[in-house]
């Protein structure tokens, strides 16, 4: 294992790390009055360092959007970076969907403005070098590295490292990945008929060229892009690109030469069973992580929670959830919004309340549940950690506000309980208190 930097801090030095989920931020902030969105703030400011995922872009009015975004595109005017700064954040990772919804020009203003803020940033680049370059953080306690990846994202959004005499390509940090589906002999026959009935691989189509990750020494059949593999059952294996784990482990064994401590951050969607289940890939690449020098995982992304993994002592929280999350605010999208609802001539907001109702956001409460993480970084042990439950859905409320609110009583042990059944699956324990969760010593 790399040179650990922090042992010769003193033993009485620490550093405290607060860390959330996804800002989605369609509109100013620090109006809001409501008590337990205040005393969520105050958690979140409660500590050295205040850690988030920037899940949408800082633009000016003259920036074309790219072609195609995850959902819708999310960007707002620079403005509302000002909201980051009275959150108190001190470092986010760009690294994410959405990074990419106003192409290169939408990353460059955005790490413009982040940089006039005062705000570290990393997961984005100029190239693929630059894009997975560590943020640093500083603080009377010690120097903490972060580092940012992202599993999901338009394709047009990677970056890309240098070719010949081809500069590289502006965009995020990937984590790319394979996945294999396996399925019993019957179903395998089935597919094969149909392959061969269909001239689904035969019929021209223009597809792009790049790196195929789901390569594998079995028998297998491509099925709309799809692996599969004959088995004994059915079931799905997911597994991360390998130059990508050793590239990412090679920047935290440099980025240990330079703090005292290293955190990965990494935005992912998918899951190969359960959406409240990280996929094999990610607790593979998380775990691979935490084998080069890092000394946590923040995961992010998915729209809800996910379990806290300790592994080799280090803690990954694969699914913090949102933690301020206003998809319908944006005041501007472009005509290939409009057009994918077939809603051309509408109004934004009637646009929006279509899409509202195809994505089902509003229907589901635990699309909106979230945890709040304090970190406690120790020079030569293995940090420690307190969860907060956060609700973007206010008790009394019809629907959600988007806003983060502690949540306490009945409502904050719900989703504490929650966090620790998806914990124990991953062989975590977790003890529960009236209003936080830490890792049970027991």
């Amino acid at each position: 294992m790399p040179k650990f930097r922090h042992r010769s801090l003193s033993d009485s030095a620490c550093v405290s790390l607060s860390a959330v989920g996804d800002l989605y931020i369609g509109k100013a902030l620090r109006s809001e009055e409501s008590p337990a969105f205040h005393a969520a703030i105050e958690r979140f400011r409660d500590a050295d360092i205040r850690f988030a995922n920037l899940e949408f872009q800082l633009i000016s009015s003259d920036m074309p959007a790219a072609a195609l975004a995850g959902g819708a595109w999310a960007a707002g005017p620079e403005s509302l970076g000002e909201e980051l700064a009275w959150l108190g954040t001190t470092v986010v990772s760009t690294a994410n969907n959405h990074a990419g919804d106003y192409g290169a020009a939408g990353i460059r203003n955005t790490q413009a403005c982040l940089r006039h803020l005062g705000i570290s940033y990393c997961g984005t680049g100029s190239d693929l070098g630059q894009a997975r370059m560590p943020a640093y953080a500083n603080s009377a306690g010690g120097r903490v590295a972060f580092i940012s990846v992202s599993s999901s994202y338009m394709q047009h959004a990677r970056a890309g490292a240098p070719g010949v005499d081809v500069q590289g390509r502006p965009g995020v940090s990937p984590l790319r990945f394979g996945t294999q589906y396996h399925v019993d002999a019957q179903a395998y026959r089935e597919l094969a008929r149909i392959l061969d009935k269909l001239p689904v691989n035969r019929t021209h189509r223009e597809r792009p060229l790049q790196r195929n990750d789901n390569k594998t020494d079995r028998p297998s059949l491509d099925f709309f892009g799809m692996e599969f593999v004959e088995d004994t059952q059915f079931g799905v294996e997911s597994w991360p690109a390998h130059k990508d784990v050793t590239d990412i482990q090679a920047c935290i064994a440099q980025a240990r030469q330079d703090a005292d401590w290293v955190v990965v951050s990494l935005h992912t969607h998918e899951y190969d069973s359960a959406p409240d289940h990280p996929s094999g890939f990610a607790r593979r690449f998380a775990q691979a992580c935490i084998d080069a020098g890092a000394d946590a995982v923040l995961g992010h992304g998915h729209h809800g929670l996910r379990g806290v993994e300790v592994y080799e002592g280090k803690p990954i929280f694969h699914g913090m959830g949102p933690f301020v999350f206003q998809p319908y605010l944006f005041p501007r999208q472009p005509a290939d919004f409009f057009e994918a609802y077939d809603l051309q001539h509408a109004s934004l907001a009637e646009v929006y309340a279509a899409r509202r109702e195809a994505a089902g956001f509003f229907k589901h409460r635990e699309y909106w549940e979230a945890m709040l993480v304090h970190l406690q970084l120790h020079p030569g042990a293995p940090p420690c950690f307190r969860i907060h439950p956060i609700s973007l859905w206010p008790d009394a409320a019809h629907e959600p506000d988007g806003l983060p609110h502690l949540a306490e009583g009945n409502r904050g042990r719900e989703i504490l309980a929650k966090i620790q059944d998806l914990s124990q699956r991953l062989g975590t324990a977790l003890h529960l208190n009236d209003e936080t969760l830490t890792l049970s010593t027991a």
